[in-house]
């Protein structure tokens, strides 16, 4: 291995899907679909951020641990797609008027990302939003 990869930590990946809907139930989402939130707020709830009525539901969710590999952090990004594709229906049947994967990389050094053509004809096909953001962290060395 390259003194230059050896050096840095292996990037970080972090996943989240978010749905937000004028009347998305995250509570019915999760009991028709199994899927667990991180986040809920039902419309008509208090919002944990700031005192104001939630007019809108949203909920959150990331891929379970056991998808969140550091040996192949595409894993959770597959498992994401996979679960959207088989509940996407039924999340819209709850209310859900904008869903999208919200992919945060943490990289050392150069990030470069690669899709295969069967992943990106299955995140197409759910018609959603994909968001990528980089946060360049600096290496000890740097």
């Amino acid at each position: 291995m390259s003194e230059t990869l050896e050096r840095y930590p292996p990037d970080q990946f972090m996943i989240p899907c978010h749905i937000i809907g004028k009347n998305f139930s995250p509570r019915v989402a999760s009991e028709k679909t199994g899927i667990r939130f991180y986040t809920q707020t039902e419309v008509g709830e208090m919002e944990r951020i700031g005192k104001q009525i939630a007019t809108h539901g949203h909920a959150s969710f990331e891929p379970p641990l056991e998808f969140q590999q550091m040996e192949n952090p595409y894993i959770g990004l597959f498992w994401m797609v996979d679960t959207l594709t088989e509940h996407i229906d039924t999340l819209r049947s709850c209310g859900a008027d904008h869903i999208y994967i919200d992919l945060g990389v943490i990289y050392y050094g150069d990030l470069k990302l690669g899709f295969d053509p069967d992943f990106l004809m299955k995140l197409a096909n759910l018609k959603i939003e994909f968001w990528i953001s980089g946060y360049e962290e600096k290496g000890e060395n740097s």
